[in-house]
């Protein structure tokens, strides 16, 4: 049997799998060309290992007595440029002096040999190809070899260096160090791909010219000679991956020239692991791991084999990530987050908890009425309805608020507590059936309606019959919750629950164009939250944690419905009072300790809680610094939101809250620097926010509310393309915001909807002159300029911040037709400049409109 190291020569394709050798390189090198005794630098070659595709490889040993080391030599074949190959190595050599990571093995120098041809030093690293190392391990063994692979990639992928040539050959792992345990991956070549790679940079170039790739594990666009990026490398992770847990490739399988293994890539559609028979597969565990793979792995290995890049996954991390989420038993994100799926996964995890759960509050609910029942008729069954009521409440709690909160916080979870809080409901209703009058068993069923409202109205784009929905349950939660706040239920966890459900309506009357109505419900919020903080006795910690949590919660509303209604100096009064509370919180350290003591495995630490708080606190104050037209507060209140959000997610990335703040809070800083004039800054921004509600949006499916939130980003983020020059891009992201508008206008005729669709017309027609197309920009200029002198004619005074609004956007609108109406231009020069000094009287312009107005002033 050969020796280890020779059984896995560094980057040597397997065979019948190498890129095809160049014309009249045959037979002729190979005989020839043993290099035992000769230097290559500092380097003697003192065994031959073997040689493939790419050349040969030498085991080397250092001879000029600088220091003893051992190494491995490549010696490139003939047919390569060699001047090229050394010039694009000696490129990418900083870079690649960075890879210091423990899976990928270090590329140490490269040269040029007596008889000119290239070779690479590599660090010499003694194992079997991966594929070999994998075939006797448990499938958990083999994805904890992947999981090492793909942690190097993604390092590299960090220092902005691609492979390219991944395959199995490629990756060797060393002897493991005791039993139940995987040795350590070694990928080899980094850097070597891109230098021997006669291509520049976006160039094209076919199979012929000889690339280097190896077919069976080469990406489609690799094999079409096409630019090579991140996805090349995730494309060949995924056939690696498919190798190791069925024994086979994905695609060529019946191959038998690397042509037609190129040709496989792009016509074959990867089969279905899980689909393989026992003759297709060569596994020898083919029949134990066969029906693991089915479903999730599945899953992730063809979203990694997905032909175009854009649908594979972002990136290695992502690809990992669910791979470990398989592993833990979590949900992956390469399957769509529907209910039940989710919930199966919850409950694989927490099995017996769950079960006891779910069967304990059935069969409680059941026995709970009996008891009830008996009631009347003995002392004794009234003590047991007691205790079985406890219990009751103990297992809902556990099952409703504990498990369904961390559930809450995984992709597509929200969608299985729903499911999950129906089926509580449904146990619960029996035994509210039972004791119609028994205040706690009121209260638990109140608290679990008030969670489930909170999970339907916290979609504020839903359908009508998900609105509706939502609204029921609202009503049913608060008509409950009244009758045990009356009774004066003392629970502090019920009257959480309680003043959260009349947030959750606020929020549904916002979201019918009602802000005035909703600040009734959010005034009691706050009345009541207050009167649960001075009780006596008092509260434990945790429970005026939460009442004063809930308490600065409903101010931000109230804070949100002031702006809506165009009062941001009474927004920023509550917003204060609500940062107060949050920081008192934050600064309880005795509070904060016990909490976190007295927290569930999984709870989301209360410091990162009261820390999401404070920043969406930040973000609002920033919102109405913008209104006021002060810009600077603006950026300085966003930068202090973004710092706190990005600490949190540092610590629970897949947090949806956490997501959705970032998602919300980028738009607003994308803002900021657009008035600021920062163009490619407010871009980053924008994408920041578009690409998170887009991910948000695939994980949670189309009823969820990141569905269809993106018309409401457009209009930042098509203005933040625009300013980067990017106008066709812009232009459909303005069509997406005016088909929202257009609808919302024909269910409601709202003035503040009327002036943001006549913006976006501004906006397009700005892009539109800006690509060259001013004769469809003007009458669409035109069209603008109309509605936006109705909006701003003399307004009543409760209007007096939307009229100041429409009177910015005619100055605007009337600066921009100025530039493509010459002939108009004085005329239209003065209109704009007479609207931004009617602002101006009004308040302080902002640096945005400053600037415009010192552009409108008469030369000389």
């Amino acid at each position: 049997m050969p020796a280890p190291f020779e059984t896995t020569l560094p980057g040597l394709p397997d065979e019948g799998a190498g890129a095809p050798d160049a014309a009249g390189d045959g037979a002729a090198s190979s005989a020839a060309s043993d290099r035992v005794g000769e230097r290559f630098g500092p380097w003697e070659a003192v065994r031959r290992l073997g040689a493939g595709g790419m050349g040969e490889v030498y085991a080397a040993r250092r001879v000029d007595g600088q220091y003893e080391g051992r190494a491995a030599v490549k010696l490139i074949k003939r047919g390569m440029d060699s001047a090229a190959v050394l010039e694009r190595f000696a490129q990418e050599r900083q870079a690649l002096a960075r890879l210091n990571h423990p899976n990928i093995a270090r590329l140490i120098d490269a040269g040029l040999s007596r008889d000119g041809r290239p070779y690479f030093v590599m660090e010499q690293v003694e194992g079997r190809p991966i594929d070999e190392a994998a075939r006797d391990l448990p499938l958990e063994g083999r994805l904890a070899l992947f999981l090492q692979l793909a942690d190097a990639v993604a390092y590299a992928h960090r220092q902005l260096l691609v492979h390219r040539d991944l395959k199995p050959g490629n990756v060797l792992v060393t002897a493991a160090t005791g039993p139940g345990r995987v040795g350590q991956v070694k990928l080899l070549d980094f850097g070597i791909a891109k230098a021997l790679d006669p291509a520049p940079s976006g160039g094209d170039t076919t199979l012929g010219a000889e690339r280097p790739f190896t077919p069976n594990f080469a990406s489609p666009e690799q094999v079409r000679g096409e630019p090579v990026d991140t996805a090349t490398d995730i494309y060949s992770l995924g056939a690696v991956l498919y190798s190791l847990l069925t024994g086979v490739r994905p695609t060529g399988r019946r191959a038998t020239t690397p042509e037609a293994a190129a040709r496989s890539v792009l016509e074959e559609m990867p089969t279905r692991p899980s689909a393989l028979g026992p003759d297709e597969a060569a596994d020898p565990q083919w029949l134990r791991t066969r029906r693991r793979l089915k479903g999730d792995l599945d899953r992730i290995l063809l979203k990694a084999l997905e032909k175009p890049p854009e649908r594979r996954y972002r990136s290695v991390d992502a690809l990992a990530q669910d791979v470990r989420a398989y592993l833990a038993g979590h949900p992956v994100s390469a399957r769509a987050p529907r209910a039940g799926y989710l919930f199966a996964k919850f409950v694989q995890r927490h099995r017996l908890a769950v079960a006891a759960s779910v069967l304990g509050v059935g069969g409680l609910a059941v026995g709970l009425a009996a008891s009830l029942w008996q009631a009347q008729a003995a002392e004794r069954a009234r003590d047991e309805a007691r205790a079985q009521a406890a219990e009751l409440k103990r297992l809902t709690t556990d099952l409703v608020f504990r498990f369904g909160d961390a559930l809450t916080r995984l992709p597509g979870g929200m969608a299985a507590q729903e499911a999950t809080l129906k089926q509580t409901l449904a146990a619960l209703d029996t035994a509210l059936r039972a004791a119609p009058d028994d205040v706690d068993v009121q209260a638990l069923v109140a608290s679990a309606l008030a969670r489930l409202a909170e999970i339907q109205g916290s979609d504020r784009q839903a359908a009508p019959q998900r609105a509706a929905e939502a609204r029921a349950t609202v009503d049913r939660a608060l008509a409950l919750g009244e009758r045990v706040w009356q009774a004066g239920h003392a629970d502090w966890r019920f009257a959480s629950w309680h003043v959260r459900t009349l947030t959750v309506q606020a929020q549904l009357l916002r979201a019918e164009g009602r802000p005035a109505d909703a600040l009734g419900p959010l005034n009691r919020a706050i009345e009541r939250s207050t009167a649960m903080l001075q009780r006596q006795p008092p509260l434990d910690g945790e429970g005026r944690a939460h009442m004063v949590a809930e308490r600065a919660a409903a101010q931000m509303f109230v804070a949100r419905m002031q702006l809506a209604l165009l009062h941001p100096e009474l927004a920023l009064n509550h917003y204060a009072l609500a940062e107060a509370d949050h920081r008192a919180l934050l600064g309880d350290e005795a509070l904060l300790h016990s909490l976190e003591q007295d927290a569930a495995p999984g709870d989301v630490s209360a410091r990162d809680a009261f820390t999401h708080q404070l920043a969406a606190t930040y973000a609002g104050q920033a919102r109405a610094h913008e209104r006021l037209d002060d810009l600077p507060a603006m950026r300085q209140a966003i930068d202090q939101a973004l710092a706190l959000r990005r600490q949190v997610l540092a610590r629970e990335p897949d947090n949806l809250a956490w997501r959705d703040g970032l998602m919300t809070d980028s738009l607003t800083l994308a803002l900021a620097r657009l008035r600021l004039g920062e163009a490619e800054p407010a871009l980053e921004a924008a994408q920041t926010s578009w690409d998170t509600a887009r991910r948000l949006a695939e994980q949670q499916g189309p009823e969820s509310k990141w569905a269809g939130i993106l018309p409401t980003l457009a209009p930042v983020y098509g203005r933040a393309l625009a300013a980067v020059g990017r106008h066709d891009e812009a232009l459909a992201a303005y069509e997406l915001a005016l088909t929202r508008g257009a609808a919302d206008l024909a269910r409601r005729d709202d003035p503040a909807l009327r002036l943001q669709i006549a913006q976006l017309q501004v906006w397009r027609a700005r892009s539109m002159a800006a690509r060259g197309d001013a004769a469809a920009a003007a009458p669409l200029l035109a069209t603008a300029l109309a509605a936006l002198r109705g909006l701003a004619a003399p307004a009543a005074p409760q209007a007096d911040r939307l009229h100041r609004d429409a009177v910015l956007a005619l100055a605007e609108a009337a600066a921009l037709q100025a530039e493509l109406v010459p002939a108009e231009a004085a005329v239209l020069r003065g209109e704009a400049a007479a609207a931004l000094k009617d602002a101006a009287a009004r308040q302080r312009l902002g640096a945005d409109h400053e600037r415009l107005l010192a552009s409108l002033a008469p030369p000389g």
